[in-house]
């Protein structure tokens, strides 16, 4: 790796960990050149081999690439599995390619929390593509969306009724779809089931290119269409906000009866767990970018207990991410608020403080430090 690459690496990591220097360097660079391409479709569609072909023949039009692979997070660690880094090994001896695998970290619709900074950071280096390849978990992949120029959506054959499944998500947010794997029986059956969902739309339609990326086959009309990409709009020029709400907390009576009804609206809990110093029973439920956190009280003289037989159950707390959580505290501080607790690891190791309600209008307020 060169001095340059990391650099570039270190800066990286201070981004991904919203470390308020690195934070603070990356808004005073300018950015602005490179163009922004998403891969995103389900697991198994081929996106890492295609995302490595895709950028071998970019790299043979002497143009240079970063590449952004957003990883599940690892249950033990909570970094990126690196599954897709792996995938791509052979392009680590191209210098004209730089490639950074992310974890999600608890982050919804197939990114990172810290994905648009790190495309931001790819751009300012001058890179000129930022190929950005989402983690694969199915139909609410649309992030993509917000920060791509242009979205490719690969699909394999085989899919069969899943296309009509899936077209409320990620099949609405496509520039390109890609049937990827298309020398594999029932391409064309994909091909037309696509076509015909196309025709229901008005306006242009999204092109549909066939592809075989172990083989290099379609490549070069992938690259065609990338090549489009002049004068489109630059989502990720966008400010970047301070802060943002992480999740909502609401006191329950019955952790797995409240659990029931939001899964019956759509959502999808996370493990439940127990946070033994705030005795607590909690479950998280990802929704959009934000969650909604379940409480139940595990011991009758946790806050969560006194609180639902005070007001019964409801709302019980907001909670916002901030890139520097001691620099809040001490702003808090000195304009005479009150918090609740000195900053502490939670359940998942992120620090965080409450700030009691007389102080913020009302509510019981959560800050949490962003790189948890």
């Amino acid at each position: 790796m060169s001095l340059e690459d990391r650099v570039l690496a270190r800066m990286a990591t201070g981004i991904e960990n919203r470390d308020p220097h690195a934070l603070a360097v990356l808004d005073s660079l300018e950015s602005g050149h490179a163009r922004i391409v998403g891969v995103t479709g389900p697991p198994g569609a081929g996106k890492s081999t295609l995302v490595a072909a895709l950028a071998t023949a970019l790299r043979q039009q002497a143009k240079t690439v970063a590449i952004i692979a957003v990883d599940p997070s690892s249950r033990a660690s909570g970094g990126a599995l690196l599954g897709d880094r792996i995938r791509m090994q052979r392009l680590y001896l191209d210098p004209g390619i730089f490639i950074r695998s992310m974890a999600t970290r608890g982050g919804v619709g197939g990114l990172a929390r810290a994905t648009a900074d790190l495309a931001r950071l790819m751009d300012a280096a001058g890179k000129d593509y930022v190929l950005i390849e989402t983690v694969g978990v199915g139909q609410d992949e649309v992030g993509i969306a917000d920060l791509a120029q242009l979205t490719m959506v690969v699909l394999v054959p085989g899919m069969g009724d899943d296309v009509q499944t899936i077209k409320a998500g990620i099949m609405e947010i496509a520039n390109v779809f890609v049937i990827n794997k298309s020398d594999q029986p029932g391409a064309d059956r994909l091909e037309q089931e696509l076509e015909a969902m196309l025709s229901l739309e008005e306006g242009p339609k999204p092109p549909i290119v066939r592809t075989v990326a172990t083989e290099g086959i379609g490549i070069a009309e992938l690259v065609e269409q990338v090549g489009h990409l002049d004068g489109l709009p630059r989502p990720i020029a966008r400010a970047r906000s301070s802060c943002h709400i992480d999740h909502l907390g609401i006191a329950v009576r019955n952790l797995k009866e409240a659990v029931r009804f939001y899964e019956g609206i759509g959502l999808t809990a996370a493990p439940c767990q127990t946070v033994e110093q705030e005795k607590v029973h909690v479950a998280m439920l990802p929704a959009g970018e934000s969650r909604i956190e379940l409480l139940e009280a595990s011991s009758p003289d946790s806050t969560v207990a006194k609180f639902v037989e005070k007001r019964g159950p409801g709302l019980h707390h907001v909670a916002l991410r901030v890139p520097d959580l001691q620099a809040a505290v001490d702003r808090l501080r000195a304009a005479g608020a009150r918090l609740l607790n000195e900053p502490r690891a939670g359940a998942g190791g992120h620090l965080y403080v409450f700030v009691d309600p007389s102080s913020t209008g009302g509510v019981l307020l959560e800050l949490i430090q962003e790189n948890a």
